[in-house]
């Protein structure tokens, strides 16, 4: 197979010409950078997202917390997280960092607050 595909890895936004069969990226061109490699086998092959979002706080000082994975979720999972995420709500104190939901949908990656609330 063959594609354009957008690495955003950096601030270059380069558009990388990629070749790939069922199992592996063979070759791609016109990237700027050493890092192009790594992100588009990533996108072909496992394509991830960061999902970020707010959940209401009970009792509060503030009413939402800022929340995000830790890592990137299976693209095709995001959807489902976010379904997932509707139904929490968080209580303080809450730090940065804090593991509001662990290990959400059994994906092995924790939901952690990215604001503190008192």
């Amino acid at each position: 197979m063959n594609d354009e595909i957008v690495c955003t890895i950096c601030p270059t936004s380069c558009f990388v010409q990629a070749e790939w069969n069922d199992t592996e990226l063979l070759s791609i061109s016109r990237q700027q950078c050493k890092l192009a490699w790594d992100y588009i086998e990533s996108e072909i092959f496992d394509p991830r997202r960061v999902v970020t979002t707010t959940l209401p706080v009970e009792g509060g000082r503030f009413p939402l917390v800022s929340v995000r994975s830790e890592s990137g979720v299976p693209k095709d999972m995001v959807m489902d997280v976010m379904d997932e995420l509707a139904n929490v709500v968080a209580h303080p104190p809450i730090r940065v960092g804090d593991v509001l939901v662990p290990n959400v949908l059994d994906t092995g990656i924790d939901i952690v607050a990215t604001r503190h609330v008192d």
